[in-house]
């Protein structure tokens, strides 16, 4: 006779919840990394033009070439801006969504607690029950002594 947990099937849909929202993290990480690269990226094109700009500071000075140093800058700190923000809001989504899935690995422990509480339970019934029958068994074998 084995261990059957009444809640099986409630413990493997749990668990196939909290995996599921496992995954919905992943797209989420993806997307952060992306923009972070894209930070870095910018950061650093904005490090270089501050450099290129300088550099067209010695000798003759080309307004124009300045000018379109300029307007880069301005470009790319917006992009800078609009990155941030979204990587803000993706912040939000991603607390959001690790608190759906502790919630669902909470939900997912609460149940295998249950099951491991019941089959402590069943071995303890289990381990009394072998120990009934070597009972029976001993005296089943004295009493048959006793009579021989």
């Amino acid at each position: 006779m084995s261990f059957v947990f009444n809640y099986q099937a409630v413990l493997e849909a749990r668990a196939a919840e909290e995996a599921a929202s496992e995954q919905a993290i992943g797209p989420l990480v993806s997307r952060r990394n992306t923009l972070e690269s894209e930070l870095i990226e910018h950061r650093q094109y904005l490090e270089s033009n501050r450099h290129l700009t300088r550099s067209q500071l010695v000798g003759d000075i080309d307004i124009n070439v300045l000018r379109s140093y300029a307007g880069q800058s301005v470009q790319a700190m917006r992009r800078i801006r609009s990155l941030l923000l979204e990587m803000s809001e993706l912040h939000g989504v991603m607390e959001t969504a690790k608190e759906e899935w502790m919630e669902c690995r909470r939900r997912r422990r609460s149940i295998e607690c249950l099951r491991d509480r019941a089959l402590a339970s069943w071995n303890r019934q289990r381990k009394r029950m072998e120990i009934r029958e070597q009972d029976d068994l001993v005296s089943t074998r004295a009493s048959r002594e006793l009579q021989a």
